[in-house]
């Protein structure tokens, strides 16, 4: 049975994976214009050949310590909600394929975690990738936030 591909990345050595069909590109880290009186999350915008997208920090999306960015950060341009935008990710590792045997949905983790934007975990050998939904990853009180931006 075929599974699904997902590109996996880390976050403060965790590991996450978001659907491959979600992913417009991968850039390389570059300046971000910051904006006034946005979320803290929110880092700003970039100029993508004309267009102009929100970029946001998963890092702090997610409340995981700060870390400065380097050259070697990534944006993920993702499409969230119908809406093209970055993502800031500490690398890219891998292209993996999740077999439905390896994935696991979210009923068996804890109660207090927060599920909203978790599709489930995947199983690889003696990894445990968090699989994000990512058109849930921001809740549309955000998405406006973002769109304000």
């Amino acid at each position: 049975m075929a599974g699904t591909q997902y590109v996996v990345f880390s976050i403060n050595q965790q590991i996450f994976g978001i659907e491959i069909f979600k992913i417009k590109e991968v850039l390389s880290y570059r300046k971000i214009t910051s904006l006034p009186q946005v979320e803290k999350f929110v880092r700003g915008i970039i100029n993508l050949r004309g267009a102009v997208i929100p970029v946001f920090d998963l890092r702090e999306k997610f409340n995981l310590p700060a870390k400065e960015y380097t050259k070697f950060h990534v944006i993920i341009v993702v499409e969230i909600a119908g809406r093209i935008m970055g993502v800031i990710v500490d690398e890219i590792s891998d292209v993996l394929e999740i077999l439905p045997e390896e994935f696991q949905t979210t009923g068996n983790l804890p109660s207090n975690l927060r599920r909203e934007y978790l599709k489930g975990v995947g199983k690889k050998q003696d990894e445990m990738i968090i699989l994000l939904d990512i058109d849930r990853l921001l809740s549309p009180e955000e998405l406006e936030l973002v769109d304000a931006a």
